[in-house]
């Protein structure tokens, strides 16, 4: 099999569930009884977890041969299909709009083609492979639109048979390099290995433009009987109607067909994922039973596990040679163990910290087997080859949350929240002691005339909190800073008056005189 790195899994399982079975078989028979009465969680008797067991259960299991017959099924059917949408030069255009922003940073290369996250020298290639074919698909796509107005651009009727065969030769000629191009285009395109996530938008949004192509051509023709449709007259109409036909280089009746063609051949391959991941999805119930009780019901478990397993169709190359099934338990153990890890607890536990909390509590209870009593937190620590610390920590993990809400003493009269300290409130004693400063400053304060009294007040932040700094004091009284220095300067030789300064022992002892930078901590 191949390694963790070369199949791109990053994973969170549990140290038990860290080794794939290759040779484990995990198609067998499930017992329904056996599935609705787990110890490690509520009794699964929901009708529709036991109908969509029954209905898998009918689902045949895939042979070898036929395993690898629907792998290239999905290989043929997926080429042919993103072929058909590529060569639309709308899509191609918005495909290579799309690689020119991952060239200017504004889109992750790893999240725009198909390369490895960690593997930084791949990535490295796979950018330089990017910036060189795309300099080559942005000469093209100019060259593009000239070769389709020659090859849609009609004859003069006045010509000579002489001067319209030349004209027809050069249609046909420009509309051979058209479609030699975009051939080329999507080979260059098919290299870069561009995922379906980054292509199929913009194909959907060429099947609305062919939509309204259709209903464009339906009001034309109202329009030229009736001599307008809902106001709009034939011009406005066909105006509207070429634009369409200038931004996709496609007239409407070859654009419904690559419409309705690709559509035919999204089905095919849709059908040929669904043939191989239904085959394995008792797989996926195997894996998911080792989960129960860990925060997420069964159902939620099954849904993940085939996330997980339509990305391996996805992803899986059979010409590796190893089994399917093999390479799924990767992907299916990932969604599993990333939605347990996001979803099942309240307080949300970082993704590297899941594999130290699971064995922290398995060598608890391991401990716990072996002493008959609650093991010391050394003890975990030292089986787990960790720092008591780092156990200490991982432990706090396995704690249920509380709720605040929830009932407390013996009459159940309080709730649990009545008694939790709020540390950001102020303390009594010091909001008495507050309150009593702020009434001597006041008083202290109108032993000034107005002016001093407010600059002290702007330039200390007294009553909002908001220092000002002595450009914003000078604006408001319109004089200079230097002013405004002088008026504080001798305020503050006022106040350290014994007659005013002994009510303000304390709160005038470190004073140094605030200065620009430092009037906003004082």
């Amino acid at each position: 099999m191949s390694s963790v790195e070369e199949l791109d899994f990053t994973g969170t399982e549990d140290e038990e569930d860290s080794d794939v079975p290759e040779d484990e078989d995990f198609n067998e028979g499930f017992d329904l009884e056996e599935m609705n009465t787990n110890d490690d969680g509520p009794k699964f008797s929901d009708d529709p977890i036991r109908m969509y067991l029954s209905q898998m259960g009918k689902i045949p299991l895939l042979t070898r041969p036929q395993e690898i017959a629907a792998a290239q099924r999905i290989e043929i059917t997926r080429e042919s299909y993103r072929r058909k949408i590529l060569t639309a030069p709308y899509v191609l255009k918005g495909v290579v709009d799309t690689l020119d922003r991952v060239r200017t940073g504004a889109l992750p290369l790893d999240r725009t083609i198909e390369v490895s996250r960690k593997n930084s020298k791949e990535k490295k290639r796979s950018l330089h492979h990017l910036l060189f074919n795309l300099e080559t698909l942005q000469g093209m796509l100019p060259r593009n639109r000239e070769d389709f107005q020659i090859a849609t651009e009609e004859g003069a009727p006045k010509q000579s048979k002489r001067r319209k065969g030349k004209t027809d030769k050069e249609r046909k000629e420009a509309q051979m390099r058209l479609e030699g191009r975009n051939d080329r285009a999507v080979r260059l395109v098919e290299e870069l290995h561009v995922r379906n996530n980054k292509i199929e938008p913009w194909f959907e949004k060429l099947t609305q433009i062919s939509d309204r192509m259709q209903q464009l051509q339906a009001q034309i023709l109202i329009a030229e009987e009736q001599g307008t449709f809902r106001g709009q007259n034939v011009s406005e109409l066909q105006s509207e109607l070429q634009h369409f036909i200038g931004i996709t280089l496609e007239n409407p009746e070859s654009l419904k067909q690559r419409v309705d063609q690709a559509a035919i051949l999204k089905k095919e391959y849709d059908r040929a994922r669904q043939e191989l991941a239904g085959g394995n999805l008792r797989l996926v119930i195997s894996i998911a039973k080792k989960y129960l009780g860990r925060g997420l019901s069964f159902s939620d478990l099954i849904q993940e596990g085939n996330t997980g397993l339509m990305r391996a169709v996805d992803k899986y190359d059979h010409h590796r040679g190893y089994k399917f099934c093999t390479y799924a338990t990767w992907w299916i153990r990932q969604g599993i163990t990333r939605a347990i890890a996001d979803q099942s607890r309240t307080i949300r536990i970082p993704v590297h910290m899941i594999d130290t909390v699971s064995r922290v509590r398995k060598v608890r209870d391991e401990l716990f087997q072996e002493l008959g009593r609650e093991p010391l937190m050394l003890q975990i620590a030292e089986r787990a080859n960790l720092t008591e610390e780092e156990a200490l920590e991982a432990s706090k993990g396995n704690q249920p949350p509380l709720s605040m809400n929830q009932s407390y003493g013996d009459k159940e009269d309080s709730d649990f929240g009545d008694f939790l300290e709020d540390h950001s409130a102020e303390k009594p004693l010091q909001r008495v002691n507050n309150e009593a400063l702020k009434a001597q400053i006041n008083e202290v304060l109108k032993t000034l005339n107005y002016r001093e009294r407010e600059i002290v007040r702007m330039r200390f932040g007294l009553g909002d909190n908001n220092p000002f700094t002595l450009e914003e004091v000078s604006k408001v009284f319109s004089v200079t800073r230097e002013r405004i220095r002088q008026i504080e300067a001798k305020a503050m030789r006022t106040l350290r008056m014994p007659s005013r300064s002994n009510q303000l022992v304390g709160f005038l002892d470190s004073y140094g005189g605030p200065d620009e930078e430092d009037a906003a901590i004082l």
